[in-house]
């Protein structure tokens, strides 16, 4: 963990440290190598910033966004309520769900293994070859969590999509029944095109992990 996160921000160096069992962190490690250069950018807010931000410009701006999409769905379909999270996820509360969150345990198993595979019990590997290693490993299953720090939700920017028919959630954020619920039933169609409506003001649905609920807001495309 050390050889392969040398030079990591030290940022990302604090969160591995909060991770419960190695292959939990060299699994999180694998997502800050990956990330590269963007790390930084993509890093989660502090707290101070996340309070400030409904109250900037943006923030403003996403909430209203928003409230466009809520009506736009609900002007489409009658009797169906659009409702949205707009809670944003802190560092401290994306480690917990890390660490107790059972895809995550799976993955992170699973990379373990082919790790043990690969350099079984020959000679340490120098750097370059375990960060590649960690970078290349593609998992079976992708776990359904970005890793801490890494999450949109961290920056107030994320937003994920329920739908409520009579007082009951009928699409919600289960990735286990989201094709059945999202796919099948026609509701991701019918939510992008009420994002689409809006503007192109956010993008998604979130590919890799799928969740066709999950939104980002990325404000108003530049002028023609």
């Amino acid at each position: 963990m050390v050889q392969a996160g040398a030079q990591l921000d030290a940022r990302a160096v604090a969160a591995l440290q909060q991770v419960a069992g190695a292959d939990r962190r060299l699994l999180a490690l694998r997502a800050y190598l990956r990330a590269g250069d963007s790390l930084a950018g993509r890093w989660s807010w502090t707290q101070e910033q996340l309070a400030a931000y409904p109250s900037s410009p943006e923030g403003k701006a996403a909430a209203a966004d928003i409230d466009a999409v809520a009506a736009q769905f609900a002007a489409t379909h009658p009797g169906f309520t659009l409702r949205v999270n707009r809670m944003p996820r802190s560092l401290g509360v994306q480690i917990t769900h890390w660490n107790e969150n059972r895809s995550v345990g799976i993955a992170a198993a699973a990379l373990a293994s082919a790790l043990d595979r690969k350099f079984g019990a020959a000679a340490p590997p120098d750097t370059a070859a375990l960060r590649a290693a960690l970078i290349n490993w593609t998992p079976g299953t992708a776990a359904a969590l970005a890793a801490p720090g890494l999450s949109a939700h961290g920056q107030a920017r994320a937003f994920d999509f329920q739908i409520e028919h009579g007082g009951k959630i009928i699409a919600g954020l289960d990735a286990g029944v989201a094709r059945r619920q999202w796919d099948e039933a026609g509701w991701t169609q019918e939510l992008h095109a009420a994002v689409a409506a809006v503007g192109g003001h956010f993008s998604g649905p979130l590919t890799s992990p799928y969740e066709p609920w999950h939104y980002a807001y990325i404000g108003a495309p530049p002028a023609q």
